[in-house]
């Protein structure tokens, strides 16, 4: 097989159960169908949820999708397809907790709701619309969920080869040992609930993983690990009514059962946290209320049965109505709250599919004409107000024949005759009985041609719907519609010491939550008083001289129990307040206005724990003052909640039957699709015996041809399945027309005949344009194509503009690169230059230094030498003098005597060191001045290696 379960009739979504999970639903699929045409891909689920977002988002309207079909044919699975690809659209990138609020919300209702039958393995035996609320960017901001009919029945009954809802199997075979103990849980054969009909676990389910997986989702809900425990508490509690066992007394005057066993009866009252004396009265004894006396009845065998599956069915009903309650509660944004906030929306509605079993009670009743109201929403949006619309423009159409099933419909719900009326009738009747109401059907109806009579005698009734006759079995239609909780039951459990049970039998959510936080308030107060009263008798004692013994604490000094001070002033004030409470007016009175008016008594409190050093903690949470959104919440879903029935018991007038309850809830649901944009998903069973890929030709066309899908066909060709008013028209193809064109039907005709559109395929009304989907789609491509042209060639031109910037900034860059460069070099070079010249005058200043330096040296060597000749010479010219005068005296002695040495001789000695000529004197010195200091002989000097370096470097280039 190619696999394909897809395909489309117009704008109709037509989808196949393949029995068998498609690898065709991957995260890149949402991506791969995001903003494109219907059509221009595969068909796909993915698809349609697609153009219903962008069509929200572009014509800011309300969208809906309807999916529809018979039981089995994959309604749910295609609700949770379209759920998933809704919110991916939506996360732009990120996921937001309620995203993931409502993808966990889909299977904890499917636990609590879903079932196995004969057609389906999960199959939803109640109804639900999710409506998605949007932003007007497209991020969701919120989501509600109604529900419809809750299927009770099947929970004390099955058929064969059917099971009870799904949470009972993952309950029991998915805990661990330690909650088995703690919840008291046995194995699912072990209850009459379950295994009527010899239960049979199929190897293939792992229900301990699906009951993880609830776990899970329960907690994306926001279930708090004791709410989920408080659940499984209520769920054991149900499964163990059931077990439940009745005899008749067999001595004694006592026309009264005796009810066990006594081990389930204990269970039962630990479980619920009622006493067993009480429930064993509940079980087995009617109270009935006289104008002036209360009797007291024992129940018959099948009455108390009745009553003990009455009490099971309520329990869970209520059960689920609060479950459906807190998702609600999660789902919900304070901005709903506001009404100036506006938002888009998309509805999808996944409701119970057309059923015929081989025993078809009053539930399959409420279905099928479920499905009758769906299948008239249908034929109306695609062929009556269709055809009245071709008419009422006056364009050229042959009408095409449908079958209208507005017949059947008013045979079920038109008053006074209705089907429902008459069973509203004789449910209010004490003395009808079922034979009475068949016998009232048939005479009212006799002559009609959707109501048909039983061949042989026996208590059933047919009815021609549009899908095909099926036989009702008139038994338990008065006691179905009827089916409420007694008031002995009611007061049972609203007297059980668990608030959670409390709470599920709440006449009123919105007054259970203010009774609470009254009740809070009155006791706290109470206690406080009695704290003061404690605390003034204490100062007295101390005055006295009387102690206390100073380890026990204040707080444990409050003594406890009915007659103690403290509960008597807690009853005294309780009384006082509900008297003075009489005259307000509850509507729309919030909590906190009512805690206001007794700030009298917070005073005390507070100066008591600031002297004590007690911490301070909030009597009321904060959670609990939120009233505005439990109204709110209770205002969209309250018409069909079960537990409405629990709101008139303390009135006279009687409940709402079942019936009325869900015709409102129907009316309800239609006239919020009226107001939003359809799409429709028609769903088809491939084959009966749940087979994985199985196609079965004759069940296939059956269910095509009492849908309608053959007429839509024919529709969808001949008709014309998009149409424009002009001015819409003009908006959408204004890239296609010319400049400042008006919005008319000269502009509009001479667009096509331009485009050459087929005539045949188009008509132009007198206020709006119809064309068929191959037309449409034409003009979409041809529009795409002019605004790929444009977007090109607004590219192109973006482009030209980006490269011409990118050019001149090049240029300018280039330029002043240049530029920055020949100021460089012409730098560089008048400081290589302005280097040379330096380098050029320092070696000119050293070589001077180095002349200066020598010349002086020299001078001062000559100098020296001057000096030293002069002074020899002096010393010379002294030392001859001296000579001379010795040698005269010398003489002068040498007269006196002769032989001894005279001056001339001593003359004659010195002469011995002649003293030198001056000529030679300065011939001396300059050779002196020729030579270096050091005595060595001169040497031009010669530059060091790294002056010479140096000077080269500063030579200019």
């Amino acid at each position: 097989m190619q696999q394909k379960i897809y395909t489309y009739a117009g704008s109709i979504l037509v989808a196949i159960n393949p029995f068998k999970f498609l690898p065709i639903y991957n995260p890149k699929y949402v991506k791969m169908y995001e903003n494109q045409q219907l059509g221009k891909l595969e068909p796909h689920v993915f698809a349609l949820a697609d153009v219903a977002y962008y069509a929200m988002l572009r014509k800011h309207v309300n969208q809906c999708i309807v999916i529809s079909g018979e039981s089995g044919s994959g309604k749910t699975q295609s609700t949770n397809f379209l759920i998933h690809c809704l919110t991916a659209l939506s996360q732009k990138g990120y996921a937001s907790g309620v995203e993931r609020t409502i993808l966990g919300a889909g299977p904890v209702l499917e636990a609590f709701g879903n079932a196995k039958t004969a057609h389906n393995n999960n199959s939803s035996r109640f109804g639900k619309f999710i409506q998605v609320n949007y932003l007007e960017n497209g991020i969701v901001r919120g989501a509600v969920v109604e529900k419809y009919l809750l299927e009770k029945s099947r929970l004390v009954s099955q058929e064969k080869d059917e099971r009870n809802y799904h949470v009972f199997y993952y309950l029991l075979l998915g805990v661990s040992e330690e909650e088995r103990l703690e919840f008291q849980l046995k194995q699912p054969q072990d209850y009459f609930y379950l295994n009527q009909h010899n239960l049979n676990i199929e190897d293939g389910e792992d229900l301990k993983h699906d009951f993880e997986r609830l776990q899970q989702a329960m907690e994306m809900v926001g279930f708090l690990p004791a709410t989920k425990k408080q659940i499984f508490s209520v769920l054991s509690a149900i499964l163990y009514l059931g077990n439940v066992t009745y005899k008749k007394r067999a001595t004694g005057r006592d026309e009264g059962l005796e009810v066990g066993p006594p081990e389930v009866l204990d269970t039962l009252s630990q479980l619920l946290k009622v006493k067993r004396e009480t429930l064993v009265e509940v079980l087995t004894k009617r109270k009935t209320v006289t104008v002036n006396d209360k009797l007291i009845l024992p129940y018959s065998l099948s009455e108390a049965i009745t009553a003990r599956d009455s009490m099971a069915k309520s329990l869970y009903s209520a059960l689920f109505d609060w479950i459906v309650l807190r998702i609600n509660h999660a789902l919900l944004n304070k901005k709903d709250m506001e009404e100036a906030v506006s938002c888009l929306s998309i509805g999808v509605l996944d409701i119970f599919g057309f059923e015929d079993f081989e025993r078809n009670s009053f539930e399959q009743f409420c279905i099928n004409y479920a499905n009758e109201q769906l299948q008239y929403y249908f034929t109306q949006h695609i062929f009556k107000l269709e055809q009245e619309e071709y008419q009422g423009e006056g364009i050229s159409w042959h009408n095409i024949d449908y079958t209208d099933n507005v017949g059947c419909i008013h045979l079920i719900s038109k008053k006074p005759t209705g089907l429902f009326y008459l069973l509203d009738e004789e449910s209010n009747f004490p003395h009808a009985t079922s034979h009475t109401l068949l016998a009232k059907f048939k005479q009212q109806h006799e002559d009609n041609k959707y109501f048909l009579g039983t061949p042989v005698l026996e208590p059933a009734f047919i009815i021609q719907h549009f899908a095909g006759r099926v036989k009702y079995q008139i038994k338990d239609f008065r006691e179905k519609n009827m089916d409420y909780m007694r008031p002995d039951i009611v007061a049972l459990l609203r007297g059980s010491d668990s608030s959670y049970v409390r709470q599920l039998i709440g006449m009123d959510p919105v007054a259970v939550f203010r009774w609470a936080v009254l009740r809070a308030a009155i006791r706290a107060m109470a206690v406080l008083r009695e704290a003061g009263r404690l605390r003034a008798e204490r100062a007295e004692k101390a005055a006295a001289g009387i102690s206390s013994p100073a380890t026990r604490s204040h707080m444990e000094e409050l003594p406890r129990g009915a007659s103690t001070p403290s509960e008597k002033l807690y009853r005294d004030l309780h009384n006082q307040i509900i008297k003075s409470l009489k005259g307000l007016p509850w509507q729309g009175e919030d909590p906190r206005r009512l805690l206001q008016s007794l700030s009298l008594f917070q005073k005390p409190r507070t100066s008591f724990l600031k002297s004590k050093g007690i911490k301070q903690k909030q009597i009321i949470p904060k959670n609990l003052l939120d009233s505005k959104s439990l109204r709110l919440i209770i205002s969209m879903t309250l018409h069909d909640r079960t537990t409405k029935s629990l709101l008139h018991l303390h009135k006279k007038k009687k409940p709402p039957s079942i019936s009325a309850q869900f015709q409102t809830s129907l009316n309800k649901l239609l006239e919020a699709l009226g107001k939003a944009e359809p799409f429709f998903i028609r769903c088809i069973r491939s084959n009966a015996e749940k087979k994985e890929l199985c196609f079965d030709d004759e069940l296939v066309l059956q269910q095509l041809r009492y849908t309608g899908m053959l007429e839509t066909v024919r529709i969808r060709r001949s008709g014309y399945s998009a149409k424009y008013t002009f001015q819409d028209f003009t908006e959408q193809f204004q890239v296609l027309l010319p400049k400042d064109v008006q919005p008319c039907r000269e502009a509009i005709a001479a667009l096509l005949e331009k485009l050459q559109v087929d005539r045949q395929n188009y008509q132009i009304g007198k206020t709006k344009v119809f064309l068929k989907e191959t037309e449409r789609q034409t003009l979409q491509e041809k529009l795409h194509g002019e605004v790929l042209r444009r977007i090109l060639q607004l590219q192109s031109w973006f482009r030209m503009v980006l490269e011409r910037k990118h050019f001149v900034q090049m240029k300018h860059a280039a330029l002043t690169i240049q530029a920055c460069w020949r100021s460089y070099r012409v730098r560089r070079a008048l400081e290589r230059t302005q280097a040379a010249v330096y380098l050029q005058a320092a070696w000119r200043g050293y070589l001077q230094r180095q002349a200066y330096h020598h010349q002086r040296h020299s001078i001062i060597r000559l100098q020296s030498l001057c000096r030293g000749h002069l002074q020899r010479r002096s010393f010379s010219q002294m030392v001859s003098e001296k000579q001379k005068a010795e040698q005269a005296r010398e003489a002068a002695g040498g007269k006196l005597s002769e032989g001894e040495p005279g001056p001339v001789a001593a003359g004659e000695q010195l002469s011995e060191h002649p003293v030198e000529d001056p000529e030679s004197l300065g011939v001396e010195a300059e050779t002196w001045m020729n030579k270096s200091p050091d005595g060595m002989s001169p040497k031009k000097e010669t530059p060091s290696p790294e002056m010479e370096t140096a000077a080269q470097k500063t030579v200019p280039a």
